[in-house]
């Protein structure tokens, strides 16, 4: 069965419980996970919204709810954890990422990563926040202190995206980001082969990777951007596409 087919059928029995529960959720979906559920379900009979800790959050669970039974409670679907280190020391996304899929925690059980100066914060599945706390001692080389935090203690990290609509000649890696960030292709292709760009948080030096809607694209220096969608064909054979540009 294919990937999409899996999510949707996954999807469709969390919907068909939330009939007889009140309310499913799933995992945390990637955003363009979360985006083709929410086109799934757009036209069919059941609600559904997304949380993902605060308002623009990444990675967010697909909650099912049966409306008669009322609305869900954040606090039951989200768990916030605060990362405390020395100032000396810099963590990066990516050292957060590491250390906890060392433990075998898998990715979908944590929701987004948000690095901040001498402290990181990070949402997971409530079930997975007392094991955190209690064995996440040390990120690499750095001790970290984890403690759970309200859900109102996240910081304010709501993002405003600047819109910017291109044409391209394929949704390579390369062409994407000459797109975003006003670069020449060969430019972009040099950011990429020398290492500076993730791709859905994960590093990426292939310049002919194809993306997809949603995907988020992360290159040093230049900031962030999202692939939000990809339309019709120029008169020139070119795709028309929509980026958006995190402001920096």
């Amino acid at each position: 069965m294919a990937q999409k087919d899996y999510l949707i059928g996954h999807m469709e029995d969390l919907a068909d419980k939330s009939v007889k529960t009140g309310c499913c959720a799933s995992r945390f979906l990637t955003p363009a996970e979360a985006r083709l559920v929410s086109e799934y379900f757009k036209y069919k009979s059941v609600k559904l919204l997304f949380a993902g800790g605060y308002e623009n959050a990444e990675r967010v669970r697909a909650v099912f709810l049966n409306a008669d039974w009322g609305e869900s409670d954040r606090a039951n679907l989200i768990a916030a954890l605060k990362l405390e280190y020395r100032s000396k020391d810099y963590l990066g996304h990516r050292d957060v990422l590491g250390a906890l899929m060392a433990f075998g925690i898998e990715r979908d059980t944590v929701g987004d990563i948000v690095i901040d100066e001498n402290s990181a914060t990070l949402v997971c599945l409530p079930e997975m926040s007392g094991f955190i706390c209690e064995n996440l001692t040390k990120v690499g080389r750095t001790g970290v202190k984890v403690s759970e935090i309200g859900l109102e203690e996240l910081p304010n990290i709501q993002k405003e995206l600047i819109m910017k609509t291109d044409t391209v000649a394929s949704l390579r890696l390369d062409a994407v980001l000459s797109a975003a960030f006003g670069l020449s292709r060969t430019k972009a292709a040099e950011i990429i082969s020398g290492g500076h760009v993730n791709v859905d948080h994960l590093p990426c030096m292939q310049p002919a990777k194809e993306l997809n809607e949603g995907t988020l694209l992360s290159v040093r220096g230049f900031g962030r951007a999202i692939l939000m969608e990809v339309g019709g064909v120029s008169r020139k054979g070119r795709l028309f596409v929509r980026v958006g540009l995190y402001g920096r």
